[in-house]
């Protein structure tokens, strides 16, 4: 559960965008890069949580479904992130990529930063 923390705050950083970060070989930009480092950061999160939940020791019976609950909900934050995000990228890549875009990237990717916190809470077994 501490390494969700870890993801957790992995996440929140790239995120914040900080001026530290370097751009990866293939993006097209600084918000290009981060925004994929966000996606891989969810994107283990939720194998980690798949490979948690298929252990049956390592959740409470009290606490597993909320924990698979709130995984689908992730799961399906991540699917509409990444899709926008594809989007974004392969217009970036064109020199087409709109406002309206990186802000339907920065909008779900808050959504799913907010799916894996309250994912944290349910492994922790807060409501």
């Amino acid at each position: 559960m501490k390494r969700t923390a870890v993801f957790v705050l992995a996440l929140a950083l790239s995120l914040s965008g900080c001026a530290a970060q370097k751009v990866h070989p293939g993006a097209a930009n600084s918000f290009d890069s981060a925004a994929y480092d966000s996606l891989l950061v969810a994107h283990s999160i939720i194998e980690t949580t798949k490979q948690e939940l298929s252990t049956s020791a390592t959740y409470p019976a009290s606490i597993a479904p909320g924990v698979r609950n709130t995984l689908a909900y992730l799961i399906d934050s991540y699917d509409v992130a990444q899709r926008a995000y594809m989007i974004y990228h392969a217009a970036a890549m064109n020199g087409t990529a709109t406002t309206q875009q990186s802000d339907t990237v920065s909008a779900t990717l808050a959504d799913v930063s907010a799916k894996t916190t309250a994912l944290t809470a349910a492994k922790n077994g807060k409501p």
